[in-house]
């Protein structure tokens, strides 16, 4: 049975949940938001599945094996626009689609609660574009690929890398022939319950929310700019300097614990893909648009060497270093650091408002009005990179 003594050594994957021959362990919400495991004693048998399943229990360093590095764009400018970065996980799962399997992926409810599901129709990939800055609830996904799997589907499921080391350790000796694993370059996950509270904020001030784009790409892509539609017509659209989710999320408030001690940052990964952003494009290859967006791939596989080969009527697909391609990645290696006003900040936001916190640890300075005033200049000339450059060194 597992006993969690402390929150890092949780990464909040549901893998013990599917696992559970009794249905007695439950995903709970904690004062932070995350879930963690719950156990009901009474009909726990100890037959310790949950233990065995565990990817933070069960790590253990691999060989490396070297990937091979490459830089795509989809050809469809439209999937492009909808994508965070360059649209390669769309031409992946169409593949998929086409040889009449089932993808799995992260999608936005209408109540803009962050959970994974599964679409088998090429129209319903839109769900899985785009990201989304909170923790993905996987639910009972991970039985649902070993049904399908038992029935010769092929499947894909993408998501972080604590997830799909979470499904990998609950399929255990399962045939995988048929499972392509997309996984992300991932900094952290933030609170979903911090998330909820946050949508209920900005409800309450401005109206019924109808879209959000976590990575929209209106004023470029080189920034990165969280957009909020209201149905009433109004529109938040702030960049990683003001925006008060992404300034929560980027400055270690509300990351979960195990991100900050992650096991599975590492170029040397059990997916097939994995997957990023590449605003550096133009020190790369000039030759794709940089305006579209692009992704940075890591191949780990024969099977996903494979599927690139017959995706690439899809995509412009361009191999480059492993070297060029995680220079400067800080994420694949580094854990970002809990921020040292955690505790009070969420003592404070269970007893206070939202706003008088946001007011109190995320206030408007004239040092962030600054930032966001040049930015929006800089972006009207053009020059996106430099943006960049100015925020990440402010």
């Amino acid at each position: 049975m597992i006993e969690l003594k402390n929150k890092t050594d949780c990464c909040g994957c549901s893998a013990c949940m599917n696992i559970c021959p009794r249905k007695c362990i439950h995903m709970l919400s904690d004062n932070e938001g995350f879930l963690y495991p719950n156990i009901d004693i009474d009909q726990c048998i100890n037959c310790g599945l949950c233990e065995k399943c565990c990817p933070i229990i069960n790590f253990k360093e691999r060989a490396m094996k070297v990937p091979e590095a490459y830089v795509i764009q989809n050809k469809d400018a439209a999937v492009c626009h909808e994508s965070t970065s360059g649209g390669a996980f769309t031409a992946i799962a169409e593949y998929v689609i086409e040889n009449h399997g089932i993808v799995f992926g992260a999608e936005m409810t209408d109540q803009y609660k962050v959970r994974h599901c599964a679409v088998e129709a090429k129209a319903d990939l839109k769900k899985f574009r785009n990201s989304k800055y909170v923790q993905s609830d996987v639910g009972q996904t991970y039985q649902e690929v070993k049904k399908y799997l038992k029935e010769g589907r092929l499947v894909c499921y993408s998501g972080t890398p604590c997830q799909i080391e979470g499904l990998l350790q609950y399929l255990g000796e399962c045939e995988k022939d048929s499972l392509v694993l997309v996984d992300l370059v991932c900094r952290a996950v933030p609170s979903p319950g911090v998330w909820k509270k946050y949508v209920a904020f900005l409800e309450n001030k401005y109206g019924k929310i109808s879209s959000i784009r976590f990575r929209d790409k209106t004023l470029g892509y080189q920034y990165s700019t969280m957009e909020i539609i209201f149905e009433n017509g109004k529109v938040l659209r702030e960049g990683i300097e003001s925006d008060k989710w992404l300034r929560m999320f980027f400055s270690g408030m509300i990351i979960r614990p195990s991100c900050s001690s992650c096991k599975f940052r590492s170029i040397n990964r059990r997916s097939d893909f994995t997957l990023w952003d590449c605003l550096n494009i133009h020190r790369i290859d000039k030759s794709l648009d940089e305006k579209l967006g692009v992704t940075r791939v890591l191949v780990h596989t024969n099977k996903g060497k494979k599927i690139l080969d017959a995706i690439g009527d899809k995509i412009e697909c361009h191999h480059i270093s492993v070297d060029a391609a995680i220079n400067h990645v800080n994420e694949l290696s580094v854990s970002p650091n809990i921020n040292e006003k955690r505790a009070s900040f969420y003592e404070d936001i269970g007893k206070t408002s939202m706003e008088k916190v946001l007011n109190t640890y995320f206030p408007n300075t004239s040092a962030i009005k600054i930032k966001r005033n040049v930015r929006r200049i800089m972006n009207r000339l053009g020059i996106d990179v430099i943006i960049k450059h100015f925020i990440r060194k402010g």
